[in-house]
């Protein structure tokens, strides 16, 4: 049976190849493309704010699935920046390049919804309600760290996430170039 708890420093090898295994059959297929899409989506999160993220662990507490979230825009932007983007520039120039701008459109919302969040669960984890109690989880964190508000993005074309997404409370702010910047107001 899985459990959720927060997430530790000593969780990044096992956040990071969850990522690595939810990203795709090639990142899946080809490690390169695998530690690539971990340190762009993953890494970050279980290193500079893993207090802020939950992860869903098996009985060996080995986390199986996760929602990242760091709860600042502006340190993100930054810290990213600086310490991330060159990392993944030099395992592949031109995602290096494109991930020198991932933090642009939360740029637009981040005063009224300064936190955004990432999850994933290894597939035989999904669908069984962890992530929706993930979720919550994050969302109470949030709110008793006076949080205005999170959010994030997902693809158009995943309407399995946008649908989840919807049923957590999460509301379509933006919608565009291939995305859905949706949110929640943790004011209210």
């Amino acid at each position: 049976m899985a459990t959720i708890r927060r997430m530790r420093a000593d969780d990044i090898k096992d956040v990071e190849y969850v990522c690595r295994m939810t990203a795709g059959e090639l990142s899946i297929k080809d490690e390169k493309v695998g530690r690539k899409m971990s340190k762009m989506f993953s890494t970050y999160y279980a290193r500079e704010c893993y207090d802020s993220c939950f992860v869903l662990v098996d009985d060996a507490d080995k986390a199986v699935g996760y929602v990242l979230c760091e709860p600042d825009y502006r340190r993100f932007s930054k810290v990213f920046r600086k310490v991330d983007v060159p990392e993944i520039y030099k395992l592949d120039k031109k995602s290096g390049r494109r991930s020198w701008f991932f933090p642009v459109p939360y740029t637009f919302y981040s005063c009224k919804y300064p936190a955004h969040l990432h999850i994933d669960l290894l597939p035989e984890y999904q669908n069984g309600g962890y992530g929706s109690k993930m979720i919550q989880m994050l969302l109470a964190d949030l709110k008793s760290k006076n949080v205005k508000g999170v959010m994030l993005i997902a693809g158009i074309w995943n309407h399995g996430a946008v649908r989840f997404y919807k049923r957590n409370g999460f509301k379509t702010i933006f919608k565009g170039f291939g995305e859905n910047i949706m949110a929640i107001d943790l004011t209210k």
